[in-house]
């Protein structure tokens, strides 16, 4: 049996009933004075099953994908109340920032990581006092200034490649190496350890195998390697016994219990967790709410995490299509135009602006948007405006107009673009005032006049004011949003979100 896999029963306490009662009341003094405090975190905390375990893989306080919380019982001592309340919250938040499903493929052990370099940092800007709230210091928590403001994502991508920088001991640094290596190199591993590195117990083939899991360790833990392993000397094979131990002996830490109980979920299991929790925090804000320490009493990072909740994000796709069809024909009215109803029911209604010329699709092509952003944009516009079937003019430009194309059916908006190659020539400048002079010039006369266009740059462009355009204008940045001062309808083209 992998020795990894073996880590989903805890041992059940042994200490007293008398001992666990002082610390179960500890723990709830905990969570009672932090929903006194903040009835939106407290309530989060409350959510949280908690397990109090003398198992030797937990010397501290875990969270598992099933959302049930190990305190060590040693650890759970040792803590004074405003650590406790610390390490309550900790926990709760690797559950309400979705810890677990935002993994993905990375390494779980360097992910666990990240992730508590995110919270504690959230926790240490907090606005409590730190005889409320503060992180346990005596257990050397993860916390890093220059992680501030970064989400878990690319904290991970930050890590060093040897995680004993970080302070952490050979047993974690040598699981992050296991969970690195390629699947033959784990195989041929395993067998090594189990049969305690004997030359004679592995092919060439996987000693080679075994030299590449090795070499994924620290060179200040396995030492140097010979070039073929399988002849190297007693000592070394001694050396290696000795070390391995540290990672699947009696009592090692093997595991933290992290990604035990989540991997064994079908992935309709975990939806159903994930979902659990999403309604724990609207929960915890309805809470909240109705208090009076509202949201607004909370850190900033509290806010953040509410404010996805309370006011739902609308995907760019979805306000893309809507502004579209709200500018199309027939779907504008105006009050200068009485509508046919007005008579019937005694009051002046808003009638339609017949709009009937094409939609102009004004690409800035001078690099500064990418291919994928294009590609994206472009596949979501030509599919709404299919179906309304409406004409297009397609402008391309930088600082000035590159080409000025009118197509019957949108679909023929992609193939002009692959046939013809629209350049992304670059270092030339972007002005969007080169469209409106163009629109207005002679030359765009023998073109069909557009009745509504929609614009994509990157946003850093010098933006002349919205009034400024003969038509109705929809702005799609993929980087930087107009400044409101101008007057724009604009929306951000957002291909990827992180949180947390």
């Amino acid at each position: 049996m992998n020795p990894l896999e073996s880590t989903t029963t805890l041992k059940s306490p042994m200490s007293s009933p008398e001992d666990l009662t002082v610390l179960k009341a500890r723990l709830f003094r905990a969570r009672a004075t932090l929903v006194e405090a903040s009835p939106f975190l407290g309530s989060l905390v409350l959510k949280v099953p908690l397990l109090i375990t003398e198992d030797p893989r937990v010397g501290t306080a875990s969270v598992d994908g099933r959302g049930i919380c190990y305190f060590g019982k040693d650890f759970l001592e040792a803590l004074e109340l405003p650590a406790l309340r610390s390490v309550l919250l900790h926990e709760a938040l690797h559950l309400a920032l979705d810890a677990f499903p935002r993994c993905g493929s990375r390494k779980p052990l360097r992910w666990n990581i990240a992730h508590d370099f995110a919270i504690n940092q959230l926790i240490d800007e907090s606005d409590f006092g730190r005889d409320f709230l503060t992180l346990p210091e005596q257990f050397k928590p993860l916390l890093d200034l220059k992680f501030k403001g970064m989400p878990a994502e690319e904290i991970y991508d930050a890590l060093p490649k040897d995680l004993g920088e970080l302070g952490l001991g050979n047993a974690d640094c040598i699981r992050d190496a296991i969970e690195g290596m390629a699947r033959e190199e784990k195989a041929a591993l395993g067998k090594a350890i189990l049969n305690e590195f004997q030359p004679e117990s592995l092919t060439s083939e996987e000693w080679a195998s075994t030299r590449g899991a090795l070499n994924r360790i620290p060179g200040r833990i396995r030492g140097e390697l010979p070039v073929d392993l399988a002849q190297g000397e007693p000592s070394l094979f001694e050396r290696l016994r000795n070390l391995f131990p540290l990672v699947f002996g009696p009592g090692g830490s093997c595991c933290d219990l992290w990604f035990d109980a989540w991997t064994a979920l079908t992935e309709a299991d975990r939806e159903a967790l994930r979902e659990s929790w999403r309604e724990k925090l609207l929960e915890a804000a309805e809470q909240a709410l109705q208090g009076d320490k509202g949201i607004g009493n909370l850190p900033g990072w509290a806010q953040k995490l509410l404010g996805p909740l309370l006011t739902p994000q609308i995907p760019w796709q979805a306000k893309l299509a809507q502004k579209i069809h709200g500018h199309l024909k027939g779907r504008r009215r105006t009050f200068s135009r009485p509508g046919r109803r007005s008579h019937s029911v005694g009051a002046v209604l808003p009638g339609p602006i017949k709009d009937r010329g094409p939609v102009g699709v004004f690409v800035d092509v001078s690099g500064s948007v990418g291919p994928d952003q294009l590609s994206a944009f472009m596949g979501e516009l030509v599919g709404i405006l299919q179906n309304a079937e409406v004409p297009v003019r397609l402008i391309t430009w930088d600082a000035c107009v590159q080409e000025d194309l009118f197509l019957e059916h949108p679909e023929d908006v992609l193939e002009a673009i692959q046939q013809r190659s629209l350049e992304l020539k670059g270092g030339g400048g972007t002005d969007p005032r080169c469209i409106i002079e163009h629109l207005q010039s002679p030359e765009a006369l023998d073109l069909p006049p557009v009745s509504f266009g929609v614009l994509l740059t990157d946003g850093y462009v010098p933006w002349p004011d919205a009034q400024d355009w003969p038509i109705d204008l929809l702005t799609v940045c993929s980087e930087q949003l107009p400044d409101p001062k101008y007057g724009y309808d604009a929306i951000r083209l957002e291909l990827g979100v992180h949180h947390g």
